[in-house]
């Protein structure tokens, strides 16, 4: 596994929960063919995806805070900071 940058910002993610991480390009251009309808599998990253299998398009962020969640993991809502399950933050709401 390598750590070269990548444009990769954008995640395709189906109703089974695959995650197919795109470019904004490629975003782009999915989302048209999504709103033009008469488009039923589209080709992504070598992956054969029916249009109608599609949750969304999301931002890395949200996906990185939804697996997160999905580990029982909770955000202060005043310092941000990600704890475990039934951690508390020690910030006091926000004063250290």
């Amino acid at each position: 596994m390598n750590n070269l940058p990548t444009n990769k910002t954008k995640c395709l993610l189906t109703k089974q929960g695959i995650e197919i991480w795109i470019s904004n390009d490629q975003a782009i251009k999915i989302s048209q063919l999504m709103n033009m309808g008469d488009h039923k599998n589209i080709d992504i990253e070598g992956e054969i995806v029916s249009i109608h299998n599609i949750e969304g398009i999301f931002n890395a962020d949200r996906i990185y805070e939804q697996r997160k969640r999905k580990a029982g993991q909770w955000q202060c809502e005043y310092c941000k900071r990600w704890h475990s399950k039934f951690e508390e933050c020690g910030c006091q709401g926000g004063r250290y």
